[in-house]
């Protein structure tokens, strides 16, 4: 499998041999997992039913892109006749960009920020089909023991959100690395109640948010920043709480291309079909969220990564993420990418220099409206 061996920073402030070292550990997993398909007819081709065949790469699976989760429990890439592979698990979405650059995924769906420092960066093939979230699913999660320190202070899960942020001042707080959509929510959530995140705060970077959700049920950190239904874990097994949820108590923010769905120019220019098929399957499970029954929440809930989950938790997840995808479609308007490149700037030394028309092309998106 030829790589080629360019990597970038998830943010500017790391020195390029801690970029290297970082991204080359991850990236090395990740692309195993992709060393044993088969390439040679994956961009596009047609299969013998006539399909055409489309890898995509995603982050582990979260209500952050409960679009894609839909599109697997209701087989739509293969009901507008694609050959689809969907492989799931990069703890990290620099990690997705760099396997969409190299060719050994044709699609990558991931936090946007990524996106965003990987073409700040100069990786200006990459471009955006459009956004899957325009919202925040995300939340903060606190042990059951830090809960109540904080209620013994006054401040409870029923506080006014300025009184839940001020009050995690001196707390160890779990979160993916800097640089990465969560952390930079995180930060700024804390920055906008007058919470100085470097130093009224420890936040503990970590890219497994299974050894995050462990750190704070051990009592080795106080709570945990992660995507619905993790977050939902704690109150569901009986041992944390929900402290914060981004959707609701950071609105400013809103809305925002928090998720996108991309490639490459040079692969969109050979497979403007494929694409198009592929952004007809999303436009499919946008349909499907704006009446999100029972019946979808179990056949997303029957998807191999969610069968062992608490089930409480999946609920409860499921309940707050919904919401978020009213109204939405996959059409990325210029006013999310502001709030997105905003969000992304605020953990930047040189602010991005480019516009919405660079890296996004709307067009199979648009061919694949309905």
């Amino acid at each position: 499998m030829a790589i080629r061996r360019f990597l970038f920073a998830s943010t500017s402030r790391r020195t390029p041999r801690a970029r290297l070292v970082a991204a080359l550990t991850v990236l090395t997993v990740v692309l195993a997992g992709c060393a044993s398909t088969d390439r040679g007819d994956s961009s596009g081709g047609a299969a013998q039913d006539g399909a055409l065949k489309v890898q995509i790469m995603s982050t582990s699976s979260t209500f952050t892109d409960l679009p894609t989760l839909v599109i697997e429990a209701r087989d739509y890439f293969a009901k507008v006749g694609l050959d689809a592979t969907v492989k799931h698990g990069a703890g990290n979405a620099s990690l997705i960009t760099q396997t969409v650059i190299s060719g050994d995924a044709d699609v990558g769906t991931s936090g946007t920020g990524a996106l965003y420092n990987a073409y700040a960066e100069g990786m200006t093939d990459l471009v955006s089909l459009g956004t899957t979230n325009r919202s925040i699913t995300f939340g903060l999660a606190l042990s059951q023991d830090t809960i109540d320190t904080l209620a013994e202070r006054g401040v409870t899960p029923e506080s006014p959100v300025r009184d839940r942020v001020r009050a995690l001042r001196g707390l160890d707080l779990a979160a993916s690395p800097q640089g990465s959509t969560g952390n930079s929510y995180l930060r700024i959530m804390l920055s906008e109640h007058g919470v100085d995140p470097d130093r009224d705060v420890t936040i503990i970077p970590n890219n497994d948010a299974t050894a995050q959700i462990a750190s704070t049920r051990q009592g080795r950190t106080d709570g945990f920043a992660q995507s619905f239904p993790r977050v939902n874990f704690p109150e569901a097994e009986g041992w944390g709480g929900l402290w914060l949820n981004w959707a609701v108590d950071l609105p400013k923010l809103l809305p925002l291309a928090s998720h996108d769905y991309y490639t490459t120019r040079s692969w969109l220019s050979k497979n403007p079909e494929a694409a198009k098929r592929v952004m007809q399957a999303m436009w499919l499970a946008h349909r499907d969220l704006q009446n999100p029954t029972a019946e979808l929440r179990e056949e997303v809930r029957k998807l191999p990564d969610f069968t062992d989950l608490n089930k409480d938790a999946f609920k409860a997840g499921w309940e707050l993420a919904v919401g978020a995808y009213k109204g939405a479609k996959p059409l990325t308007t210029k006013q999310m990418f502001d709030n997105q490149a905003s969000l992304v700037n605020a953990d930047r030394d040189k602010p991005l220099r480019f516009g919405f028309e660079d890296i996004y092309d709307l067009s199979a998106a648009e061919a694949a409206q309905p």
